[in-house]
């Protein structure tokens, strides 16, 4: 099984293979599959390497990962050699930091923004570009900027990835125009938009009520096949009412015992295994988390 050289905000152990589960039980196999917010790109990579997915498109608006995954499939010698000769310390945290204002990638600095993704994703808290270092600017936790950059094996989980290149195309853009200019693709769509909740401390660019509200717009008039999965939220579930909805158990890690669940939706019917049903909480009232319903029309 493929692992992504990335740690992401949210991430969930499991997650690949529930995702799998709900696709092959629909039928939906030999397909083109589309991940318009490419994140650590797991499930679609997931799918390749497992034969369900003839093809896969990344699509990703934050221009650090974009150089990352186009590096990655068109590039990967050069980012391996850079990342295996970057040093992982304070001072190469901070000469990477400016990157991080770029709002849209430089051609010419592609495998820089690459390295840079990849540096600060592996460097930083819970693996948040714009988080601050492991062990703080002075390093006087036990725990040092470099405790989580095992260079021998994310070479090797890049490596394993840039062989599945010719069939994996990268574009940079946003999610939504994708969605909007393409709602009548025969390929299938798996979305992991930013959590609604703690998107705003977990992503550069995170979403706003009207961008969820925009998204779900956008997928209700969608012709393909789509699964979403999103925070357990009453909002998000209002948004998607008219959709299959599901509630899924996971763990954050496997270094935590504590549950959460999350919200999967799709415009098919799904199941979940059993194993991962979570029990549906009580709302009071919707759509809930303070918000109008006259907000969610508009």
């Amino acid at each position: 099984m493929l692992h992504s050289p990335l740690r992401y905000p949210g991430g969930k152990s499991d997650f690949f293979a529930v995702a799998k589960s709900i696709i092959s039980n629909a039928g939906i196999s030999n397909v083109h599959v589309i991940e318009p917010y490419a994140g650590s790109a797991a499930v679609s990579l997931g799918l390749l390497d497992w034969g369900i997915a003839r093809r896969v498109t990344l699509l990703e608006r934050d221009p650090l990962l974009y150089a990352f995954w186009f590096c990655v499939f068109n590039h990967p010698a050069e980012l391996i050699v850079a990342f295996q000769e970057l040093p992982i310390t304070i001072k190469t945290w901070e000469e990477t930091r400016p990157l991080l204002a770029m709002d849209k990638p430089d051609p010419k600095r592609l495998v820089d923004l690459a390295v840079a993704a990849l540096f600060l994703n592996r460097a930083n808290f819970s693996g948040i570009l714009n988080a601050g270092p492991i062990g703080g600017r002075q390093q006087r936790s036990k725990y040092k900027i470099d405790c989580r950059t095992n260079k021998d094996e994310i070479i090797s989980r890049l490596l394993a990835l840039s062989m599945l290149a010719p069939n994996v195309e990268v574009q940079f853009g946003d999610a939504v125009e994708w969605i909007n200019r393409n709602s009548k693709t025969n390929s299938f769509v798996y979305l992991d938009p930013p959590y609604f909740v703690k998107g705003a401390l977990l992503y550069r660019y995170h979403y706003r009520l009207k961008d969820h509200r925009d998204l779900s717009r956008a997928l209700t008039t969608a012709k393909f096949k789509w699964l979403l999965s999103y925070d357990d939220d009453p909002v998000i579930e209002y948004l998607y009412e008219e959709f299959h909805i599901s509630r899924l158990a996971f763990q954050y890690s496997v270094h935590s015992p504590q549950q959460r669940s999350e919200l999967l939706i799709s415009n098919f019917g799904h199941s979940l295994p059993p194993e991962y049903v979570a029990v549906k909480r009580r709302m009071r009232g919707r759509p809930g988390s303070g918000i109008d319903a006259a907000d969610l029309a508009r």
